[in-house]
């Protein structure tokens, strides 16, 4: 399932939230929510996800590049540990904007610093 939830209106960012398992099937899903959205910044919570395959690592990495390429963001917030687990076995981390439970308001890219 993902849950979109929009706050307040005035900080132009959606909150995508994850459940389940992000793969080729809910990656269709995830790149129709992402690809309807107009807000500045999309903060995807993925703490709620139990697998992960390939193809939803390559959906968030070709989402990103989706945004980034118009000019938005997209934040990947909380991620579960198979979620970053595949995400630096594949190198993808040193690409995606990924914030942990306690990180700095100002905090990006994980530990590898890329």
């Amino acid at each position: 399932m993902i849950l979109l939830t929009s706050p307040e209106p005035s900080e132009n960012r959606d909150e995508i939230t994850v459940y389940g398992d992000l793969d080729a099937v809910r990656g269709v899903e995830l790149r129709h929510v992402l690809g309807a959205l107009t807000t500045a910044t999309a903060e995807l919570d993925l703490a709620h996800v139990g697998f992960i395959d390939c193809a939803g690592a390559r959906t968030l990495l070709r989402a990103d590049e989706h945004l980034r390429g118009l000019g938005r963001e997209m934040i990947i917030l909380r991620p579960s540990d198979p979620v970053l687990r595949l995400l630096r076995l594949l190198g993808f981390d040193r690409y995606l904007l990924i914030r942990h439970p306690g990180d700095a308001v100002g905090a990006s890219r994980t530990p590898s610093g890329h």
